[in-house]
């Protein structure tokens, strides 16, 4: 695709002649507001910011729509258009490789080509030569579609069960997560990255939500064996889960126009992990060693081996802190591990954070002891890694 893309775009520049227009419609059949929002951003506005970015120009809407955009116009129906356009409906997506080519591979002035959706709808109309602004979508022969382009890639949102379709497109064509099927990411990733998505808030506040998931990991071990346990242990795992969303949110406002975040707030964002597992370690080094009698010297141990994890997990911190990778005190990606091992993990749980889910798991009887060990072993992870292989290793 990207050879057939560059290709393309030559044979675009060798053409010449003005970009393609953006035309866009009201919409009169839909059941869904335009303004409706799909994992934090409304479908047109989010095509209008494509559209700009891949070289449409200029960018206008027809009466009875709402413009956006900071470089989108009014336009009247009948207006002259100048060269070629792409007409869709004020509650089209469209993805963006899709308006890369159009704009790469210019139609000639009598050519013309419908864009139905997966639903058989017409969504949109690419036209070679309009010549005005036109009061109706022109229907006509259906878009020859490019290798591993569909009308799939095409969404038109006319009833509130589409707006799964459009969330679909969006999560695919930004390459969110992985083409991989997970169970994780349909019921967990993809409701959490829609509620982040949706703050109108800046990234920072969802950065602090992380912080502040995983920090209460500390206070609440502090107290003791019971409930609080299993509920510090969940705190963790949702900061994490948290935490590793914040890229997706990023690459989901990073072409509309809204703030992602500063360069801080990125490295604070992926040391919330270690900062998380220091926090539960010392809270339990203090809960462990204070449940029970035991001897002075076996005490001794056990804080020496809760502080040595826990300072592993905030060295790991630091380096990150710092802008470093740190690939030497990274955790071991579970999935690797398990294939070295010969064994594979239930492609259901891709994208899950395994070790905070391990530690979920030890902490439900309310004991202090066994998701002590669990951070203890995660430790001696890291350690073995720093002890065993060069200090170039590739980690997690």
């Amino acid at each position: 695709m990207a050879e057939s893309l560059q290709q393309l775009e030559r044979t675009g520049a060798e053409v010449g002649g003005p970009p393609p227009a953006l035309v866009v419609l009201p919409d009169p059949d839909a059941r869904v507001a335009p303004s409706t929002r799909v994992l934090g951003e409304s479908p047109i506005r989010r095509l209008v910011a494509d559209a700009q970015r891949v070289g449409f120009d200029p960018i206008l809407f027809a009466p009875g729509t709402t413009p956006c955009g900071p470089v989108a116009r009014e336009i009247a129906t009948g207006d002259r258009l100048p060269g070629a356009a792409l007409v869709v409906f004020e509650t089209t997506s469209v993805r963006a490789g899709l308006l890369e080519l159009m704009v790469a591979h210019p139609l000639e002035d009598d050519e013309r080509y419908t864009l139905y959706d997966a639903a058989g709808r017409p969504a949109a109309s690419f036209v070679g030569h309009p010549g005005h602004v036109p009061a109706e979508l022109p229907i006509c022969e259906e878009l020859p579609y490019p290798e591993g382009i569909g009308p799939r890639d095409v969404v038109r949102v006319v009833y509130r069960e589409d707006l799964a379709r459009a969330e679909t497109l969006v999560l695919e064509a930004e390459e969110v997560f992985p083409a991989a099927p997970s169970a994780w990411r349909r019921w967990l990733g993809v409701p959490t990255l829609r509620w982040m998505a949706a703050r109108r808030g800046p990234v920072a506040q969802l950065e602090l939500v992380a912080l502040v998931l995983v920090a209460l990991a500390l206070p609440l071990t502090l107290a003791g064996p019971g409930l609080q346990i299993p509920i510090a242990a969940l705190c963790l795992l949702l900061g994490v889960h948290v935490s590793k969303l914040l890229k997706s949110v990023r690459v989901l406002r990073q072409h509309v126009d809204r703030d992602v975040g500063d360069v801080a707030g990125q490295r604070l964002a992926r040391a919330a992990r270690p900062l998380g597992h220091a926090a539960a370690c010392g809270g339990l080094t203090y809960a462990v060693i204070a449940q029970s009698a035991r001897a002075d010297i076996a005490g001794l141990v056990l804080l020496a081996a809760g502080g040595a994890a826990t300072m592993i997990a905030l060295a790991q911190a630091r380096f990150l802190l710092r802008g470093h990778e740190a690939p030497v005190f990274a955790l071991p990606d579970a999935h690797a591990v398990a294939a070295r091992l010969g064994l594979r993990l239930p492609s259901i749980m891709e994208g899950a954070p395994m070790f905070e889910l391990v530690i979920v798991l030890a902490a439900l009887p309310g004991g202090a002891t066994a998701p002590w060990v669990v951070l203890l072993t995660g430790a001696a992870a890291r350690v073995w890694r720093w002890f065993a292989g060069p200090l170039g290793a590739a980690g997690d």
